[in-house]
Order: structure tokens, then sequence, then C-alpha cells
């Protein structure tokens, strides 16, 4: 019952998007995706969906699409024939495509960057493999940074990361581009496809160690959305790289028990996780919200992100204003995660404290009265977590909080005096009537501000406000 749930929500949030283009008025804009979707491929989409609504012959809603073969190269990982998303079986399979696109379809590219030349240039896998024009050396650390669903490697979050590393060390720096895989309006196609990104990206690297001699030790994935169970995926493959940060893992999809098929601390020496936006599904979460690393944390709670509030004047914005404000306000969330740690790598001048924390509403003013020895109970988000200089290895949940604005540090004083909305937030989104026992499932929903009721009645709630509030 909870996977048709979440199915029937799924479908709900992208009735959202694609009504907006059926009828010539967007209730969620380019400028609200931000770095979500380029407006070349949201061009593209419009085109094809001009043609397939004019043509007469057509019969079915979605294109002919050619897979080609989904052979692999000896350097890849075999990919599967159908990823099944929603844990239907051969049900959904009729419903939805979820077959994996073949490799020259989803076209990954592979962007080299380093001090010496911090112009990206794009190496390519296989037989056209060569090194002749980047400055990449195996004694140095190298970083990946693979986006996720509907984005690019140019996307502003990217060149910024790529930059602000550069800026931080002397490191290789990999930009992964999948996005010919991810930039499409069907959810479940991008996620069949980071399997194929996964077996291309494992491939290119196991090329590059060969020729390099680069170690696997010296690796730092970093992965946003989609990206960070791609991260996983590659290093399980590769033996285990030496840290993998997760920036709001992806849920839809990755509810599942099996750590083979999402980011879990099983994947790298060291895996950290940026919770910004992990709420249920069915309210418009696009993170994960349990812990799923050797350190989690949790900007503001982990679930809304200050200064993310809805600011369009459209007429479906004023008609249709929850779920639309909910929507944006969930994209601007799960984009935190990039920002803030982008903003550990450039201002030493600012520490995103992360105080060790249960995951409960009341431990969140104890957490921050609590003193920091950052020995113990307190660590830092980002770049510093791993440790180091002085600095405990950061190990379980911690809470953080962060402002709305650049560079998103605290004052001390702030601190101190967290802003009453993030409070009444959090206090809504855990189940604090201690007169009601707690449901057996009360720990998979902490993360949901709006889930609670707190008016008692022996009224039957409707379904539709259960799902919409």
């Amino acid at each position: 019952m909870q996977v048709v749930k979440s199915l029937l929500c799924f479908v709900c949030v992208f009735v959202v998007f694609n009504a907006g283009v059926c009828t010539g008025h967007f209730w969620v804009t380019t400028d609200d995706l931000e770095n979500h979707i380029s407006p070349e491929d949201l061009n593209e989409f419009l085109k094809w969906r001009y043609l397939n609504d004019n043509d007469n012959t057509t019969t079915t809603s979605f294109p002919d699409l050619d897979y080609g073969s989904l052979e692999d190269n000896i350097t890849g990982l075999p990919v599967p024939d159908i990823v099944d998303c929603f844990g239907l079986g051969s049900f959904a399979q009729r419903l939805f495509n979820m077959q994996p696109d073949s490799a020259d379809k989803v076209n990954t590219h592979f962007y080299f960057s380093s001090r010496q030349y911090p112009e990206r240039v794009q190496v390519f896998p296989g037989d056209q493999f060569g090194l002749e024009w980047v400055d990449f050396r195996p004694d140095r650390q190298t970083v990946m940074i693979v986006h996720g669903f509907m984005s690019h490697s140019n996307a502003s979050w990217v060149t910024d990361m790529t930059r602000a590393f550069l800026e931080w060390g002397d490191v290789n720096v990999i930009a992964v581009d999948w996005s010919k895989g991810g930039n499409t309006w069907k959810y479940w196609r991008a996620v069949a496809n980071t399997r194929r990104v996964g077996s291309d990206v494992t491939g290119f690297l196991r090329q590059l160690i060969a020729v390099t001699g680069a170690k696997v030790g010296d690796f730092h994935f970093i992965g946003h959305s989609l990206g960070a169970h791609i991260s996983s995926y590659v290093s399980y493959h590769l033996g285990g790289v030496a840290r993998i940060t997760g920036l709001d893992p992806a849920q839809p999809c990755f509810r599942t028990d099996s750590l083979a098929e999402r980011l879990d601390a099983t994947d790298a020496d060291f895996v950290d996780v940026i919770h910004t936006n992990g709420r249920l599904l069915k309210r418009i979460g696009f993170g994960f919200p349990e812990p799923t690393g050797h350190a989690d944390f949790y900007p503001n709670g982990g679930m809304k992100q200050p200064g993310c509030y809805n600011t369009s004047n459209s007429i479906w914005a004023r008609i249709l204003s929850i779920p639309v404000i909910r929507l944006q306000q969930a994209i601007c969330s799960h984009g935190r995660s990039y920002l803030l740690f982008t903003e550990s790598l450039i201002n030493n001048n600012c520490s995103f404290r992360g105080h060790r924390w249960n995951l409960t509403y009341e431990g969140v003013n104890a957490t921050l009265e609590a003193a920091c020895d950052r020995i113990a109970s307190c660590s830092e988000m980002g770049i510093r977590a791993v440790g180091g200089n002085g600095l405990p290895r950061a190990s379980g949940a911690y809470f953080v909080l962060t402002t709305e604005k650049e560079p998103y540090c605290p004052t001390e004083w702030e601190r101190r005096h967290p802003l009453p909305e993030l409070l009444h937030d959090l206090r809504k989104g855990f189940r604090l009537d201690r007169s009601i026992k707690p449901a057996a499932n009360a720990t998979a929903e902490y993360a949901d501000p709006i889930g609670t009721n707190p008016v008692t009645t022996t009224t039957e709630t409707s379904w539709f406000r259960k799902w919409f509030g």
C-alpha cells in the first residue's frame, strides 16, 4: 500500500510539471528550477511535445525510442535490462519504460580541470582516451563531481564547486556529464539511466587508473541527488574510494533495503551526507531523510532551508498555491546542499558547526545550547568533516544551523537564538504529544514538518487532506 501511495504522489508531482506545459503556463519555470534543467533541454522537450501532440498517426503518448544495444565494453559493468523504480515488477513496466538507454544515447562526458589548466578539457573513454591536453597527475587527490536529475556539468553549481576545489587545494577535478540520460521529465527514466552512467563511469575510471597508476584510495566523489547514488555504485565496483560526499541523495525510487542500490556507509572509507530536503515523498521531499553515511549533517533540521519560499505571482501559484509552493521550496532546499558544501571550500572565516543530534525536536535546543568542545559533541559540515589538522572525524548525526544567504554562516548570537520559524517547522515535524503512543514507523516520518495534524478529531480525515494537507 505504501508503494502505491508513493507512486500516486510521484505521478501527481509530474502532473504539476506537464500540465503547465500543456496549457502554455508554467507552474514551475526554468528560473524556479535553477540549475536543474537547461533552457536548451526545455526547448527540445517542447519541440517533441508539439510534434507528438500534432501527429494524428500517433497512438501512444510516448515517442518511439531506439535504445540500441545494451552491450558493454570490457571495462564497463553489466547493465540490467530493467530498473524497477517503483517496486511493482512487471506491472510497472507496462506503464513506464524503465529500460536503461544505450551508452551511445546517454553519452556520458568527462571534463578535467587542474590549477595549471583550470579551463575544462574533455577526455574521451575507449580508443580515443588520451591525457595529452590535460594536467592530470596521479600523485594528487582526484575529485569527481556528479550532477543529478535535470542538471548538467555546466550548471553554475558544478563550475563554482570546481573553481572552489582548485582554490582549496592542488587536486585533479573531473566533472561527469550525463545530462542526456537525466534531462527528462520522466524521473523514472533518469533513475534507470543511473545504472548505465554507473557502468560508463566505472569503465572510464578503470581505464584512467590502468594508464596513470592513480590509486582508488586518492579519490573523493561528490554527488548531488541521483549523482550521490551513481557515486555509490561506482565506488562499490572500484573496491571503495577514500570518500563520498552525498549532497541530499535522491529519495524517490531509492527507499529500499538493498544497500547495493543506494548510497550507504559501506561504499567508501568515509561517507558524509548533507540532508537539506529530507521529507517523505508524499510531502514533496526529494532528499533521503534517514541517516545513511558515517556522518549525516542536517542543516536546519534537514527538511527545508531558510530563504526557500515561493516568490511566483503567476495565476497558477494563486489557484494551486499549496502544491506549487511546496514544489518550489523542495527544489530550492534540495539544491542548497551543494551551495553549502562549496561555501565550506572557499570561506575560511566560516565554519558550519555541527552539533551531535538525536534526531528529535527536543534535542534541537539542548544540542545548540550545549558546549561545543569539537572532540565528541561537535564536528564541521563540509570539506573538513573528514577531520585532520586538529579536527575530529565526524561520526553520527549532526544538527547544523545556517542562514538564508551566502555565506550561510550564522553569528554566535544566531547560533544561540534560532529563528522562531525554524523551531515552529521542526515542532510540526516531530510527534510531541506524549498522550498518543508513537506509531511503529515514527522514525521514518521524523523529517515531515507537515505530516502531523495538531487537531484531535473523531472524524476520519479525507484521503485528499491526508495527501495534500
